[in-house]
């Protein structure tokens, strides 16, 4: 056994043994195994649990004691990334675009609003004056 198989995520966080995400700074608590397949499994169930993290697979070395040798570049740069984690984008207001004017799109025509017809008046009293079970009593009449 040469080389082992770590995990780690965007940001720049490894798996350890228990299931949390350390600096890496401790090789001894880290996840690894020396099959891949058997590395692969313990990713997918890792996202499973944080669908938000981008977890890859990090193949190294091996030291004299049988520890992994974390390369220099997968570390994170400061400890308090452990805590708080880097953000892949700052937050900030969308930024807003300037307005375009296309000379080939004409502007939405102004349609003028329909009128409602009006209702004869004779109409419009008799419906009013009685009311519909009123009218049933005066037709069975």
């Amino acid at each position: 056994m040469s080389h082992v198989y770590v995990l780690t995520n965007q940001h720049q966080q490894f798996l350890s043994k228990s299931g949390e995400w350390t600096d890496g700074r401790e090789p001894n608590k880290l996840f690894r195994n020396e099959h891949k397949d058997i590395a692969i499994n313990q990713m997918f169930e890792a996202n499973t649990r944080d669908v938000s993290l981008r977890i890859e697979l990090l193949q190294c070395d091996l030291s004299t004691k049988g520890q992994p040798l974390i390369p220099e570049e997968a570390f994170a740069q400061s400890p308090v990334d452990d805590i708080q984690g880097t953000p892949e984008a700052e937050p900030s207001t969308p930024e807003e675009l300037p307005e375009q004017d296309d000379p080939d799109l004409d502007p939405a025509p102004q349609v003028a609003p329909e009128e409602t017809p009006e209702v004869a008046s004779e109409q419009a009293t008799t419906e009013t004056s009685a009311q519909p079970d009123e009218k049933k009593s005066e037709s069975a009449a």
